[in-house]
């Protein structure tokens, strides 16, 4: 295993900072956008909840994998144009990631007891203010442990850009595979680097789980 690591090295480190880039434009996109749509949705209109709600539903609907290759071929044949297979990833899958961080700020905001709005008007904030200094810290904490197991599934959903031709690490481990046809190892190295990633991510969300619980 470790002379396929040694002898493909190259192959290998550039699916794995493939795989880092597509997952981190992704949060980096589906994040902060996510937010803004669930406290938009969930405080500010009534319109975007309801655009939010038929979007979740979307989503629920129609497979991410189904949802990429009809950006990759029949829209791209429709609009005669070419785009990158790595964009058409990311716009697809920030896409999913936008609309699953939206509904969870959104559903989270919803069950925060109405008092904590309430005392902040007391006292003489106005609705803007209410949100931002008082629901929003309180639902940082209890959003961030299901806003990072969201992002452990979108790296998962990477594995379907093999399919449109990005050079992820599934794809180069198909690649190399085909030229030495040593299956075990290859995928093997496959599943260390994986564990590499989500390892460490589970672990900082169970922390983070235990000190939501605590809290509350």
């Amino acid at each position: 295993m470790f002379k396929i690591l040694l002898e493909y090295q190259n192959l290998f480190l550039g699916g794995f900072l493939t795989t880092l880039k597509l997952i981190g434009i992704i949060a980096l996109i589906g994040i902060p956008l996510g937010i803004l749509f669930g406290v938009v949705a969930s405080r500010y209109s009534n319109t975007m909840k309801q655009i939010l709600k038929s979007l979740k539903f979307f989503t629920k609907i129609v497979p991410v994998l189904v949802l990429l290759f009809w950006l990759h071929y029949p829209l791209q044949g429709l609009l005669n144009i070419v785009i990158d297979p790595f964009w058409t990833t990311i716009l697809a899958l920030s896409f999913v990631n936008t609309i699953a961080v939206g509904y969870l700020v959104y559903t989270e905001l919803e069950l925060l007891p109405k008092s904590y709005y309430e005392a902040g008007v007391t006292l003489g904030l106005n609705k803007k203010q209410a949100i931002t200094n008082i629901e929003l810290p309180i639902l940082k904490r209890r959003i961030s442990p299901g806003i990072l197991l969201l992002q452990a599934t979108m790296l998962e959903y990477t594995l379907f850009a093999s399919l449109i031709s990005v050079s992820e690490l599934f794809r180069v481990s198909q690649t190399i595979n085909s030229m030495v046809y040593q299956p075990v190892p290859i995928y093997s190295l496959l599943v260390l680097f994986f564990m590499l990633i989500l390892i460490p991510l589970h672990l900082y969300i169970n922390h983070l789980q235990k000190k939501t619980i605590k809290y509350v």
